[in-house]
């Protein structure tokens, strides 16, 4: 899409159409503008390409996870990510919030604010969902847009909206549905929903835009207009919101918090008030209406990546335009430079380990054939690789001959990079440090999305956030058919996924293995975490299982050291010794005390919103 390869170009290419007659100006300042000002609303829809921009305008208000300016830094956590709050990855970024507000437990509804997670009030949301809904009710009298193309962008101005309710809801719960522009002198204090009513507004949303949306967009039109939403985004965004739904943090028997009531308990804003097992057949439903529709889509439809296997990843998740994204965002088209100001991602992930990988997540990536790892070579709870036992003089390398995907998302010792093999053995250019701090201090680093710091900006870095891929339907198809008995099916979905990064099938791969459906969900999960790294979806996977083993669990690194025998250094020799990484609030204390609580799984909502009293209700614990 033009505008969205690059708003501020778009922005640029309006000015020059309409430098002449109307002078107009886009984005906020119009909207507050009186009748009789320059700029009103009758301005920009009295041209298609001014109501055009507009919405690609809208557009520019999605979710986009990596940091990219530090005048973002409120929204992004201080310059952290939310990854890096999950088991996979650990921050080391002293000044972002993760570590002040997170980590240390001091976050709750008082400082919940722009530093936070994902900020109700300056997240951007509402200004986006008011945008959208400014864009529905006027665009019908733009004089000279045809009527087929008004429903398709009416289509993609609802998908704007149900975005943004659906990051809302994953985050929080039951929201204030706002269903109109608010003029104002209009009373703008809604109530606080239920979560099913929210869950029913997102997917009623996206089944609009579904009726009237392409499923794909032509291929030849790609490269120009990627990043327009189509029928496949919608559906599949209703299968993310499904599938979170079905989960048991809403849809159980009990709530998630039962430490004493709660008003957004009883009123069913932050869970079902039952368990209803036949939510798992909708999403099962969704995702056949998804490969049919997909199946019959004249341009050929979505389909994964495939080729080699680290570079197909990569084209996956990296690559615009390519054949497996749904939703992609972006804030701008290219980086020009390593250190450019509006791309701190690359500082703060590739020098300060803003999200620095466990040694938990490493452990999580198979063998290259897709074989598990074995974790058992790590001796004891804590200690050495197994090749360092007495006399054993042996060398085998953790790290070797894995998942294609770990190259891609982790740095690790001896792997490619730079021209060369990664140092990451205590004092080797990777781990110079051999402190617990830095990009790699724990052993590991970050490739995904940086790459070696100069490639991903030569080849113009990451100018979309992959917001939602195939591959994620293909996963969630495989996790809703497990859990209404049909394990069998699911398979084959997991295993399409894994073939793409060259790995055998999960039966071939754990051969004599009893499969029962707790057994296939931790598959299905493993295998997200290893498919979605630093891409958000693990944290939804914790919350939404309410997987409290895996937030009070120790999370580990290891030291690598070069080899000596009698003296004398034994060349591509190492030693890994693993080891605990500092500990989280909610972490198992040493002494066994166990300090989670569930309150985690949803956020707080500002202080200051509550004590308006126009009918949010507080979340269970904050």
């Amino acid at each position: 899409m033009k505008i969205i390869n690059n708003l501020i170009i778009g922005l640029i290419l309006l000015v020059s159409v309409v430098s002449c007659t109307d002078d107009l100006k886009l984005g906020n300042q119009f909207l507050d503008k009186t009748s009789g000002s320059d700029i009103t609303i009758d301005t920009v829809f009295s041209k298609s390409v001014f109501a055009e921009s507009f919405l690609w305008n809208a557009y520019s208000t999605l979710w986009f996870g990596l940091n990219i300016d530090w005048s973002n830094t409120g929204v992004k956590m201080g310059m952290g990510l939310q990854e890096s709050l999950t088991d996979n990855f650990q921050s080391y970024l002293n000044w972002d919030t993760v570590n002040s507000m997170y980590y240390n437990g001091k976050y709750n509804s008082s400082i919940e604010g722009n530093t936070s997670a994902y900020n109700f009030i300056t997240e951007g949301s509402w200004n986006g969902i008011r945008k959208g809904w400014i864009f529905l009710e006027n665009v019908d009298r733009v004089p000279d847009m045809d009527a087929a193309t008004k429903a398709r962008l009416k289509g993609e101005a609802r998908m704007i909206i149900a975005c943004h309710y659906s990051d809302m809801y994953r985050h929080f719960g039951g929201l204030p549905l706002v269903t109109k522009s608010f003029k104002a002198n209009e009373n703008m204090q809604l109530p606080r929903s239920t979560a099913k009513e929210t869950l029913d507004f997102i997917t009623n949303l996206c089944d609009s835009a579904l009726k009237v949306l392409p499923w794909t967009l032509p291929k030849d039109d790609v490269a120009k207009w990627d990043g327009r939403f189509t029928g496949g985004a919608a559906l599949g965004l209703k299968i993310r919101m499904l599938l979170f739904a079905a989960s048991p943090l809403f849809n159980d028997d009990v709530p998630y918090y039962t430490s004493q009531s709660y008003e957004s308990i009883d009123k069913k804003q932050v869970w079902f008030g039952h368990k209803d097992p036949t939510m798992w057949n909708d999403v099962v439903t969704a995702c056949n209406k998804f490969f049919l529709l997909n199946s019959q889509d004249p341009n050929g439809g979505y389909s994964l990546v495939i080729g080699a296997p680290q570079s197909s990843y990569r084209q996956a998740y990296f690559g615009r335009g390519n054949s497996e994204t749904l939703i992609s965002t972006r804030e701008r088209a290219t980086v020009s430079y390593e250190w450019d100001a509006n791309w701190y991602y690359n500082q703060s992930l590739g020098h300060y380990g803003a999200a620095v990988p466990t040694l938990n997540y490493g452990d999580l990536f198979p063998m290259a054939d897709g074989t598990p790892f074995d974790k058992t070579v790590w001796n004891d709870t804590l200690g050495s690789y197994k090749v360092n036992a007495p006399g054993d003089t042996t060398f085998v390398d953790p790290f070797a001959n894995r998942d294609p995907r770990m190259y891609e998302t982790c740095l690790v010792n001896n792997s490619s990079y730079k021209g060369r093999n990664a140092e990451l053995w205590m004092g080797g250019r990777e781990r110079l440090n051999t402190a617990e701090s830095g990009a790699c201090a724990t052993g590991m680093g970050v490739y995904k999305f940086i790459m070696d710091l100069t490639t991903a900006t030569s080849i113009g870095a990451p100018s979309q956030w992959p917001y939602l891929r195939l591959a994620e339907i293909y996963l969630s198809y495989a996790e809703a058919l497990n859990q209404v008995n049909r394990t069998d099916e699911a398979f084959t979905w997991v295993d399409q996924v894994r073939a793409r990064a060259g790995l055998n099938g999960l039966k071939d791969a754990n051969p004599g293995k009893t499969w029962t459906q707790d057994s296939f969900l931790e598959e299905v999960l493993r295998e997200r975490s290893c498919e979605f790294g630093l891409e958000e979806v693990r944290w939804y996977d914790l919350v939404r299982w309410k997987r409290e083993a895996d937030f009070r669990k120790s999370l580990y690194g290891v030291r690598i050291n070069k080899v000596y025998r009698k003296g004398v250094l034994v060349p591509n020799r190492y030693s890994y010794t693993k080891f605990t990484l500092f500990k989280r609030s909610w972490q198992d204390s040493p002494d066994g005390t166990k300090n989670f609580d569930p309150k985690w799984y949803l956020a707080a909502f500002p202080i200051a919103e509550i004590y308006k009293k126009y009918g949010l209700t507080q979340n269970p614990g904050w």
